[in-house]
């Protein structure tokens, strides 16, 4: 039969193949492993991405909630982290009629590497030109673990764009923490042939981490687990590592909320902090690690609105 002859010419199957797909992916839908997959990936992302161009090259950021809040509120990840940590902490927080603006820091999630080894005052620094695209004066600057010091830097240094600050676990080492931190190994993630390099963190046991393995739990270390992987070179703990909070923490002169984690491995630091800045508020969130404000964002969006509502008047 030549080409003429073909009753089911080129577009017809065309046709007939979308066809066939969309047959195929409607009873798969329906099957019980495809109704079961709870997983929603990076689509609780949807909405309110973009760039800002800095002095780092190109900074990812979401940007959601109402329009008219008075402050927004900045959220800062921890290392290995990206704000894929905020995800439904800000979906919450838009429920609760918030602003916020997650940003991926240089290095990490979908901004651009960061040209060299940064420190904390370079990455808090580098906060100003995203604030700045995105024609933001003053901002309610929220940090976790790496993203806490990052803020506290921002707000010791630009105490005219800070209205408030909260700091949740604060990695607030002494020279010879920080010397011993160095001395350790480097991770390595290596794609293996048996794919040790992803079990080998994702069965990490966290020394004192009495949480079981729920659902949340269990999405959170996966996202702890790609977000590994998706970043380059780890520059923020060696941020972490070569900086000392004490200067800063004195510096800061914004309201303060200090929020920890009874089981988290630098629960102490948080009390160091607190002792060291009595006039910060100071308040637990869980009894378990720093990985449980993903695991509750519904619980900590309340706390953290509760918080900032007086700002937002």
């Amino acid at each position: 039969m030549t080409v003429a002859e073909n009753p089911f010419p080129i577009r017809h199957v065309g046709r007939m193949v979308a066809a066939s797909l969309a047959t195929l992916m409607m009873l798969l839908a329906q099957s019980p492993a495809m109704a079961a997959d709870s997983w929603l990936g990076a689509g609780v992302l949807a909405g309110g991405k973009g760039y800002v161009q800095t002095p780092m090259g190109q900074v990812h950021y979401r940007d959601v909630g109402p329009r008219d809040a008075k402050v927004p509120i900045l959220l800062v990840h921890q290392a290995w982290m990206w704000m894929i940590e905020y995800a439904q902490i800000q979906n919450e927080l838009a429920k609760l009629g918030y602003r916020s603006i997650a940003v991926d820091t240089p290095g990490y999630g979908l901004s651009d590497p960061a040209p060299g080894q940064p420190t904390i005052g370079d990455l808090a620094e580098n906060l100003t030109p995203v604030l700045d695209g995105l024609k933001i004066k003053t901002v309610i600057i929220v940090g976790h673990h790496t993203g806490s010091l990052i803020a506290a830097s921002f707000a010791a240094h630009h105490p005219d764009r800070v209205t408030a600050i909260i700091l949740h676990g604060n990695p607030y080492f002494t020279p010879a923490e920080s010397a011993a931190a160095l001395a350790q190994p480097d991770y390595d993630r290596t794609p293996k042939p048996d794919g040790s390099n992803f079990s080998q963190f994702f069965t990490y046991d966290v020394p004192g981490d009495p949480h079981p393995p729920t659902p949340e739990n269990l999405r959170s270390r996966d996202w702890m687990l790609l977000s590994m992987y998706l970043m380059g070179p780890d520059i923020g703990h060696w941020a972490v590592y070569h900086y000392d909070m004490t200067a800063d923490a004195k510096a800061i002169r914004a309201p303060t909320l200090i929020l920890t984690d009874a089981h988290d491995g630098i629960h102490y630091m948080d009390e160091r902090l607190a002792k060291l800045r009595p006039d910060f508020k100071y308040e637990v969130f869980s009894n378990y690690t720093g990985i449980q404000m993903m695991n509750e964002p519904a619980r900590w969006a309340q706390m953290v609105g509760e918080y900032v509502a007086p700002f937002e008047k």
